[in-house]
């Protein structure tokens, strides 16, 4: 569908290109170098927007590296600064990739490591950069035991952990000219330069124009009071090799406006789309339709799941996995998530209300549940609509490397308050049974590729067997996606578990009108 969508737009841009190359040829000339020099600003802004995200995202993992460790001290029950202690130290600085050292305190004194284990002469250190929800933060601190030593160091407690100085060295080299900030919110505080930084601006965002020399991007994160600041400098059309330079005038000349429109295209496909889901979520025009849920035996409906679908600005449906990674690409996740939760509660909330049992099921993201403010949200809204919490069934859907531990210290506090929690595409390589084992989950969807292989004689079928055993030993429920034959259902039925189903066989996806009773 994304390739027709490029198709549409060039054919677009290639007649109209070739009638105004007739007609204004020389005038098309300067077009055509003005177009190349806007493609040229496209790729740079397209890069320094991947490398300021890059930044980010490699900040995040350092600083939830950190914080995971400094939990997983602040747990320990042995005796600080005894050998076991340090020891046990050792070995979590050991497997940790952004963690050199990990340290005990007493008050503001570092007293032993484990890397320099029991300090003879206790060092102390300086009072911290920053204090944020009790961590205590110092930047590019030196001369704590060694003064050759410089790092970023962290605390909690009685506990400080210092940072790996290769912490940043994977990331990208900059080009020439450009420069790096990692900042808090807040951009009193910056952690981190990298490359050409004078006279970075922190607490705007400036693009360029065609003219303007500098651009400066800014990513956020929604987890930690962290954000990256990126300055890139725009090639010039003027600069590039002569044979390059003179076959853009030919083509100018002899084509028109080709070239430019081709490249015009080029950025509808690059920004366009991710420019339309903004303005679709804007205006909630994001539609949300509903599949039915049932009891393999008895086929009985228990609920619905909800799920997005958006048609473009030209009408065209676009295929979920290509606008929610589009949306997981621009940061509008938690957008997605809150339209989709108001209309679901607007659709849907008299039957939630009313229908004892009845339930819908949502897709977040991990950051959505780790998140206070989507808590806030949620329990906003199922106030404001009438609905009980146990009426909606939240479904674990994000690949992320989000720590369990804060994951299900998060769950648990939204099922303290009445909320479900399904994981998604059990089976995968990213849902497995760590998350049974970490997680507090009421039910597994397993997915539907063990059940496409029902009846086809793959050792693949074999395995929803095992892990309806498994589910039914620690008292989960089962839900199958992708049951579509009754072949498959009656296989499921024949495990002897008290399965949930999901699949054409039992429903298509539908309006909240056209919902059957039962």
């Amino acid at each position: 569908m994304h390739d027709r969508w490029i198709q549409r737009s060039w054919r677009r841009a290639l007649s109209g290109g070739l009638a105004i190359g007739l007609v204004f040829t020389p005038a098309l000339i300067l077009l055509t170098l003005l177009g190349a020099q806007a493609a040229l600003l496209q790729r740079d802004g397209t890069e320094l927007q991947r490398y300021t995200q890059h930044l980010l995202s490699h900040a995040e993992a350092v600083a939830g590296g950190s914080t995971d460790v400094l939990r997983q001290v602040a747990q320990m029950v042995t005796d600080p600064c005894s050998p076991r202690d340090l020891a046990e130290l050792r070995t979590l600085a050991f497997h940790s990739q952004q963690v050199r050292d990990i340290g005990r305190l007493e008050g503001n004194t570092l007293i032993c490591s484990a890397a320099w284990g029991v300090l003879d002469r206790p060092a102390t250190l300086p009072p911290p950069d920053r204090t944020p929800r009790g961590f205590r933060l110092w930047t590019a601190v030196s001369n704590v035991v060694d003064p050759r030593v410089r790092a970023d160091m962290a605390a909690l407690g009685d506990v400080i952990v210092t940072t790996a100085p290769g912490a940043f060295d994977q990331l990208p080299q900059l080009e020439r000219g450009s420069g790096a900030l990692l900042t808090t919110r807040d951009s009193r505080h910056v952690y981190q330069r990298f490359g050409h930084v004078e006279g970075l601006a922190t607490d705007t965002v400036r693009d360029w124009s065609l003219l303007r020399g500098e651009r400066t991007e800014r990513a956020c994160s929604e987890t930690f009071d962290i954000c990256a600041i990126g300055r890139g400098t725009q090639t010039s059309v003027l600069a590039l090799a002569w044979p390059v330079l003179l076959g853009l005038l030919v083509l100018g000349g002899l084509a028109g406006s080709g070239l430019g429109f081709l490249l015009a295209a080029h950025q509808r496909r690059r920004g366009s789309m991710p420019m339309q889901l903004r303005r679709a979520l804007r205006r909630g025009s994001i539609d949300v339709v509903y599949q039915p849920l049932r009891r393999l035996d008895g086929r009985h409906l228990l609920g619905v799941e909800a799920l997005a679908r958006w048609r473009d600005e030209d009408g065209q449906q676009v295929r979920p996995d290509i606008f929610v990674a589009m949306a997981e690409q621009q940061h509008l996740t938690g957008a997605l998530s809150r339209h989709v939760v108001r209309r679901v509660l607007g659709d849907l909330g008299a039957r939630l209300r009313d229908t004892p049992g009845f339930y819908v099921s949502i897709n977040l993201t991990a950051a959505e549940v780790v998140d206070p403010a989507f808590h806030a949200f949620l329990n906003e809204q199922t106030r404001a609509s009438g609905v009980d919490p146990d009426r909606l069934v939240l479904e674990i859907t994000e690949r992320s490397t989000t720590a369990h531990t804060a994951l299900a210290r998060c769950m648990a506090r939204l099922r303290g308050d009445g909320y479900r929690f399904y994981i998604d595409d059990f089976g995968t390589g990213f849902s497995n049974f760590a998350y049974l084992a970490e997680l507090p989950v009421d039910a597994i969807k397993i997915d539907g590729k063990f059940t496409r292989a029902i009846g086809t004689h793959s050792p693949v079928s074999q395995i929803i067997g095992a892990i309806c055993t498994m589910a039914s030993a620690l008292q989960i429920q089962v839900i199958v996606e992708c049951v579509e034959t009754e072949v498959q259902a009656d296989y499921l039925k024949g495990l002897g578990v008290n399965a949930i189903g999901q699949g054409w066989l039992l429903g298509y996806p539908v309006a909240a009108t056209a919902l059957p009773h039962d």
